[in-house]
């Protein structure tokens, strides 16, 4: 959508005599000197400046996944899963310490599908886990899932905050992410759950980047 707005844009400057500068697929505008034309210079200036939003919003659009680490980032978390009505599943998730990665900016339970002959993948599932703060400190959220997807889904934290240090500048500016795979809390499924994870399923390889 941004960058149909764009073209439409450069179409519209083009049509009133302005040149167009392109570098790398990213459009920038420059308005030729035409005194007797200052609003056209005002609306090239606007555009302009509506381009860079726009591209700054797109490449913020992305993220990177975070390799391994032995202390899992200095996360501190735990998990439940619980049989719901409805072939559901009750994903029960707690923060105890945001580690490495504070502030966290955002928490998803996610499934993929298994990549296709391109090696792309679409979304099973993308639901937001509400995180609210404990009276003990924490961060606790609950989301259910259909429990067919038990054994690909991931929990994804997403921040922009490594270390303390900012992400979303420089060439690769865009948020980090950490997945942790449900079937890490399978083991502790209570009895009474009683749900089978159908056998025939395949966790996808992790990816690199998304948008």
């Amino acid at each position: 959508m941004r960058f149909r707005f764009l073209r439409l844009a450069i179409g519209v400057l083009a049509a009133r005599g302005k040149r167009c500068l392109t570098l790398s697929g990213h459009a920038v505008f420059k308005a030729n000197r035409l005194p007797s034309k200052g609003s056209d210079t005002f609306f090239c200036r606007l555009l302009a400046v509506t381009a860079v939003v726009l591209l700054t919003n797109h490449c913020r659009a992305h993220w990177y996944e975070l390799g391994p680490s032995k202390d899992e980032w200095g996360l501190k978390y735990d998990g439940e899963l619980e049989a719901a009505p409805g072939d559901k599943l009750t994903v029960q998730f707690t923060i105890a310490d945001q580690g490495r990665l504070k502030p966290i900016h955002s928490v998803f339970v996610m499934a993929f599908s298994n990549p296709d002959s391109r090696g792309s993948r679409t979304y099973l599932v993308k639901t937001p886990i509400d995180m609210k703060p404990t009276t003990d400190g924490k961060l606790n959220g609950h989301v259910q899932i259909g429990k067919e997807f038990a054994s690909r889904a991931v929990i994804r934290i997403f921040t922009e905050t490594v270390d303390g240090r900012s992400q979303t500048a420089g060439p690769t500016a865009g948020a980090r992410y950490y997945d942790i795979p449900l079937k890490k809390f399978l083991k502790k499924a209570p009895a009474s759950a009683s749900f089978q994870v159908p056998p025939s399923i395949a966790s996808p390889p992790a990816s690199t980047a998304t948008k």
